[in-house]
């Protein structure tokens, strides 16, 4: 069995949001693909449209009936089940030592820790003489259609069954994101750092050296504790789903996965379609004289790559371009040309990462094949405020292209920008990597942790946690008291490259709507 023929996906279930932020960072660094969350119905959503071959659950999570799961899914599903804590307590660990569990990791949980377990699982497969552990049960075609069935110990249980199973397991799923038992000290204590470093501290409080005042009072924490205690958003929560499906029941998910989806396609079928009637079609976007204000290279691979990539369907049955706020971004680095190409698909849908790969290897291979000197780069999924992505593109990008994909508009626009390289410097820590105070927008949500550092005691403190706002009055503090740096984790680079394009972006929507409020006033 060749491991490095088989796509590492993993599903995370953990207890807090802002948990296990460096593991994650760790892996994703190692080509993992992770969907990490507290909620159990978008866990089980995830398992069956992507169907991970290695699924982590924390014993330690507010709803019990995530302790059924480890047993359910070993049955249920071709994975590999991982149970961990992430409370150093006594409970946790009896719950592990008693739990049955093949994979078991006791924390602190580590990312080495992991890929360990994982390594382990192959070597006792090949012990076996298991070839493909996740070889689905029964052939094509077979009961349930291409669900996955469930071995019991009376036999293979049909899909219905599976489903059935499953349904229960969030049938009254009360609470699931409710940590009404978890206090200010337990947050922090779980705040997204790597815990086993010794210097990095989450404790909230000011700092008397410096007078910087580093907590600052949470509007709306309505006197819980300091504001990043109070925090709800995880970490690795980058997997798109097509659709948004947080209000769908999984009986409705699972009956629109087995029908009429197109495989690999990555979306769904859509509801009755609103259709403009006056939108541009590609022929006449591309003749437009501001949709490519210069024949480059990159217009001419862009171009290339989409015509080649597009499943080409009928224009007017498609769904438009509109407004948009879900775009894919890819940073171009050449010798010659920096930026951003960002592309957005009809009713803003979130794009299919199959598409994207597509895009970005034919795109790349014709800048290569024609003397650039470029770098490769993965794509990244942002969100952007919403803007008419036409309209705005045709302004402020240099060029913009759209065809038709798999029943979508699909437009690509490249917004130049000579610094996309994102820069940083080394820290006293190796885990942590110095940026400019600059690289921080006032008043934007930041995604990932901002560390202080204080040399006197050589300790990191949390400053800003991943997902709140880092205040401009915040930002002139620092600079009133000579503080030119901030500090992040090195895992969390990538997300660094995220913010920065998204804050770009975001400036260049500020600009467009700023020139259109003018136009209406003349």
């Amino acid at each position: 069995m060749d491991q490095s023929s088989i796509k590492k996906k993993l599903l995370i279930i953990k207890s807090k949001p802002a948990g296990l932020g460096t593991v994650e960072g760790f892996l994703k660094n190692r080509d993992w693909t992770i969907k990490s969350t507290t909620n159990l119905k978008d866990a089980l959503i995830f398992l069956v449209q992507e169907q991970p071959q290695f699924v982590m659950i924390s014993i330690d999570h507010p709803n019990r009936k995530v302790r059924n799961l480890p047993k359910i899914l070993a049955q249920a599903f071709p994975c590999c089940v991982i149970i961990f804590g992430e409370e150093n307590s006594a409970a946790s660990f009896n719950m592990l030592n008693t739990s049955n569990c093949e994979y078991v990791l006791y924390p602190p949980v580590t990312g080495p820790a992991v890929e360990r377990t994982v390594n382990k699982f192959y070597k006792d497969q090949q012990a076996k003489g298991v070839t493909n552990p996740f070889q689905r049960n029964g052939a094509a075609g077979a009961e349930g259609d291409g669900l996955i069935a469930i071995k019991g110990e009376g036999g293979t249980m049909g899909a219905q069954s599976a489903q059935s199973i499953l349904q229960q397991l969030l049938a009254g799923d009360e609470g699931n994101n409710q940590f009404t038992g978890m206090t200010a000290a337990d947050s922090s204590a779980t705040a997204g750092g790597p815990q086993h470093a010794s210097n990095i501290g989450y404790m909230p409080g000011t700092n008397s050296e410096l007078n910087l005042g580093l907590m600052q009072p949470s509007t709306q924490n309505n006197g819980l504790g300091p504001s990043w205690a109070q925090q709800g958003h995880g970490a690795g929560n980058s997997m798109g789903n097509g659709a948004d499906e947080s209000d769908e029941t999984l009986n409705a998910m699972l009956m629109r996965q087995n029908g009429g989806n197109k495989a690999g396609s990555g979306w769904a079928p859509m509801p009755p379609k609103v259709r403009r009637k006056d939108r541009p079609t590609p022929e006449q976007i591309e003749k437009n004289p501001l949709a490519s204000k210069q024949d480059s290279i990159i217009l001419r691979g862009t171009k290339d790559a989409l015509e080649k990539s597009c499943l080409q369907t009928n224009f007017e049955e498609s769904e438009a371009i509109e407004d948009s706020t879900n775009i894919s971004c890819i940073v171009i680095e050449s010798t010659r040309f920096s930026g951003y190409l960002i592309t957005a698909m009809g009713k803003d849908r979130k794009l299919d990462d199959i598409f994207l790969g597509k895009v970005r290897e034919r795109l790349f291979r014709f800048l290569k094949e024609n003397g650039e000197n470029i770098e490769d780069s993965e794509s990244m999924q942002l969100k952007i405020k919403e803007v008419p992505f036409e309209e705005w593109a045709l302004e402020q990008a240099e060029f913009l292209r759209k065809s038709v994909h798999d029943g979508n508009e699909v437009a690509m626009a490249f917004f130049p920008r000579h610094d996309v390289k994102t820069t940083f410097g080394e820290s006293a820590d190796e885990e942590m990597a110095s940026i400019d105070l600059n690289e921080l927008a006032g008043d934007v949500a930041v995604e990932f942790n901002v560390y202080i550092y204080l040399p006197k005691n050589n300790k990191y403190v949390l400053y800003t946690p991943r997902g709140s706002k880092f205040f401009n009055v915040q930002k002139q503090r620092l600079q009133n008291q000579g503080v030119s740096n901030l500090h992040i984790l090195k895992a969390e680079i990538q997300d660094l490259d995220k913010y920065r394009a998204q804050n770009f972006l975001n400036d260049k929507i500020q600009d467009f709507e700023s020139k259109q409020k003018d136009k209406v006033v003349a």
